[in-house]
Parts: structure tokens; C-alpha cells; sequence
């Protein structure tokens, strides 16, 4: 078996699939992962072997290399449950990063004048791939600081279980066109070298490098700059449908009141033509509606005895020490929003468990020049956090679900606060800390 043959069939299928293992392990699995990954493997690896071997013409060379890299494509959405689009994507990183690793490691055997047999693409006996064991070391020390490198600055940036949107997809095919030029171009100095030009190599290895880094950088920006723009639309539009929620909920609230009231004075009148006993009772069941929350703040109010309502209807139990008049500073649809998010996070979580744990409690307190509010409550279901450390939605549609943290911790930050999520034997802790402007 010669260099290019064993290169080809087995080096670069390995160093390609650690690469994209890198940036897609941690997304979402397909069923018998376990039982699939060893068959994907070996799938890839007869593939890569079956092919022909052509290291004569240049762009044989380099559509032979393209033509495993997509069988990888095909074999990750084999094991991952992925759309298409987040798969090419991660693999395509990974091509990105065996590229660059190969570039880098290539410059560095001419910079230190390593042994001429060394090298992948020769026609002698494989073995002459790694001459002595410093080449060895150099490819070793090579591929493992760049995948490092890539995977502390790219591969972390990716969320798990949140599928990859890239609205200009234009820059990402750009991003693929980089690569692609990248690769026959090499292709093409390989086959044809400038006779003891290392400086050449060189310049040319610097070049590809740059090209290399410049994609991932391109893919990455696009994708990460996407997710912030999706989020910020969610978070404005939620906005909207929660002020004007605010406006009508306040104005239903004064009307339900009001009705309870005259109700109320309508059921003593009946005095003594009703059995008292029903008289209490109907008077206790309207009271429920009648009471209102004073926390010193009006659309605290409000969205409090929305609450209490919900939870009264739900068996909750919802107990709150709140001196309103501390978030003065606060838009009321910001108030609205915010405790809005938070109780019906903690409602949805306490449906769950046992009805004798079915208790909501909330404390809003002032503590020195910052508000605290303290929200606790229990739950069942193991949570999943996110790269911000904020837990996952459990609904299935994540994209349209899991914005009621994103929304709190939005509003904490948007007025210099900051939000922090505790989780201790089923018990769920929201702690937030905002700092009202000194007048």
C-alpha cells in the first residue's frame, strides 16, 4: 500500500471524522447511536478505500477527498437526528479544521527542513508517511493544538439541541467555495512544487491557512449573529403582545372588581328570602374574584392578581412578600413581562408534582441600593441547561418554546440586573438582583 493509498484511506478518513465529531457530539442523537456509529465508521472507511486512487491528476486528487468528505455528510445524518443543513454544517467545520491542521503541519516540516520521504501523497511504501519519529511528533503536535485551538473558539460556541440557522446562506456557500479553492489549489502546488522553492511552500501554506480560518470565522459569525437576531425578534415581538396583554388585562381587572362589588351588595340584599349558609358560600366564591393585591406598585398589581387567580383555578398555592414600590424605576410592561414569565414558568412546573408540593413563592425586597427577587418553587423533571446555563425548554418545539427565561433574563439585563437559576433536590431557585438608577 503506498503513502497516497494509505493517506486516503485511513489517515485522512480518521483525522476528518475526529474533526466533525468535534463540533456535532453533542447534538442530538438517533436511536441505537451506539450500534450505528461503528457501521458509519466502517462504512467510511470502505468507501474511502474503494475509491480509486489518482494522485497524477490534480483535480481527481482533489474531487477524491470532496467525495468522502460528503459520504461523512451522509454517514452523521445517519446517527444524528439533525436537519441536513446543521449536519453540513458541523462537518463542514470539521473539513474546515483538518484542512487548516494539514496546512499548518505541512508549513512546519519545510520550516524545519524535516526528511524529503515524509508526506502523504508519494507513491513508496506507507510507512515512509512518518519517516522518524520526529515527524511523527510534528504531525502529532500539529493536528492536536489546532483541533484544540478550533474547538475552544468555534465548536463551544455551538448550542446543543438547537438547530443551526444561517439566513444569508450565501456567505456560508462562500464560506464552502473558500475551502473548495482552497483544496484544488493545494492540489495543484502538490503536483506541481517549484524544485527548491521551500519558501514558496511556505507562503503558499500561509496562504491556504488564512483561507482556512477565514471560513470558520465567516461560518461561525453568520451562525451565532443569526441566533441573536432570531432571538431579539422573538424577545420584540413578545414585548409588543405583553404590553398590549398589560393594557387589557389592567382594564379587565377594574371591570371584575367593579362587578364583584355590586354583586356583593346585591347578594346581602337578598337577607333573609336565601338560606344564609348558600348566601356565605356564594359570597366567599365572589370574594376570590373581588380581592385585590396592594403591593405599591399598579401593574404589579395586576399581573399578580391575574396569577393568583390561575393558581387559586389550579390548586396552587401562591404566597408572595413583595414591596412593590421598589420597582418604581420599571416600565410597567417590563413588570408586567418579567414577574408574567416567572409565575407562569413556576405554574407550569408545579402542575407536575405532587398537589401537597404545589407552592409558588415570591419575595421582592430591597436590600441595600439593589432589589432582590427571590422566586421558588418545585419540580419533576430532570432540566437540561443550555451554554448559557439557563434550562431548556422541554415542549418539542424549541423554536417557538423556551423564551421565558431568555425574556427575564432580557429585561434583568436590559435594566443592568443579572439572573441567576439554582437547582437542588427538586427544588427550582430564580434569583435575580436589578440596581435601580441613583436620582
Amino acid at each position: 500500500m503506498t503513502q497516497f493509498e494509505f493517506y486516503k484511506s485511513f489517515l485522512f478518513v480518521t483525522e476528518l471524522l475526529l474533526a466533525e465529531t468535534m463540533y456535532i457530539y453533542r447534538f442530538r442523537r438517533r436511536s441505537l447511536f451506539w450500534l450505528r456509529l461503528p457501521v458509519a465508521v466502517a462504512a467510511c472507511v470502505l468507501f474511502a478505500w474503494l475509491l480509486p486512487a489518482v494522485p497524477d491528476n490534480p483535480y481527481l486528487f482533489a474531487l477524491t477527498f470532496l467525495a468522502i468528505f460528503l459520504f461523512t455528510v451522509l454517514a452523521a445524518k445517519a446517527i444524528f437526528r439533525e436537519s441536513w443543513f446543521t449536519v453540513l454544517f458541523c462537518c463542514f467545520a470539521g473539513y474546515t479544521t483538518q484542512h487548516l491542521s494539514y496546512e499548518i503541519y505541512n508549513i512546519l516540516l519545510v520550516i524545519m527542513h524535516a526528511d524529503g520521504a515524509a508526506g502523504f501523497y508519494g507513491n513508496t511504501d506507507f510507512l515512509q508517511i512518518f519517516p522518524n519519529l520526529f515527524v511523527f511528533a510534528v504531525y502529532m503536535v500539529s493536528y492536536v493544538f489546532c483541533y484544540f485551538i478550533c474547538f475552544m473558539f468555534f465548536s463551544v460556541k455551538l448550542v446543543p439541541k438547537e438547530d443551526i440557522d444561517v439566513q444569508k446562506s450565501f456567505i456560508f456557500i462562500f464560506s464552502i467555495f473558500i475551502v473548495i479553492v482552497d483544496v484544488v489549489l493545494n492540489a495543484v502546488v502538490v503536483h506541481n512544487p517549484l524544485e527548491g522553492s521551500g519558501l514558496y511552500l511556505i507562503v503558499i501554506g500561509i496562504y491556504n491557512v488564512l483561507c482556512c480560518t477565514v471560513s470558520l470565522y465567516l461560518q461561525f459569525e453568520v451562525a451565532i449573529r443569526r441566533k441573536i437576531e432570531t432571538n431579539f425578534d422573538f424577545m420584540q415581538k413578545i414585548w409588543e403582545k405583553t404590553k398590549s396583554q398589560y393594557e387589557m388585562s389592567k382594564e379587565n381587572m377594574e371591570i371584575i372588581n367593579m362587578k364583584c362589588h355590586d354583586i356583593k351588595h346585591q347578594i346581602r340584599s337578598l337577607g333573609n328570602h336565601v338560606d344564609p349558609n348558600v348566601l356565605q358560600e356564594l359570597e366567599e366564591r365572589i370574594s376570590i374574584y373581588d380581592a385585590t393585591v396592594k403591593t405599591g406598585n399598579e401593574s404589579l398589581d395586576v399581573i399578580l392578581m391575574e396569577k393568583m387567580l390561575l393558581c387559586n383555578k389550579q390548586h396552587i398555592e401562591f404566597s408572595c412578600m413583595i414591596d412593590g414600590e421598589k420597582l418604581s424605576f420599571m416600565k410597567d410592561e417590563d413588570i408586567y413581562a418579567l414577574f408574567g414569565n416567572i409565575v407562569d414558568n413556576a405554574m407550569e412546573a408545579v402542575q407536575k408534582v405532587d398537589p401537597t408540593k404545589r407552592v409558588i413563592d415570591l419575595q421582592v425586597r430591597a436590600v441595600g441600593d439593589i432589589v432582590n427577587i427571590r422566586e421558588t418553587n418545585y419540580f419533576t423533571a430532570d432540566l437540561v441547561k443550555d451554554a448559557r446555563g439557563l434550562p431548556m425548554t422541554t415542549k418539542g418545539d424549541r423554536i417557538n418554546h423556551g423564551f421565558g427565561l431568555k425574556s427575564i433574563q432580557y429585561i434583568c439585563e436590559s435594566y443592568g440586573g443579572t439572573m441567576q437559576v439554582e437547582t437542588d433536590d427538586h427544588t427550582f431557585r430564580l434569583n435575580i438582583v436589578l440596581f435601580p438608577p441613583k436620582d
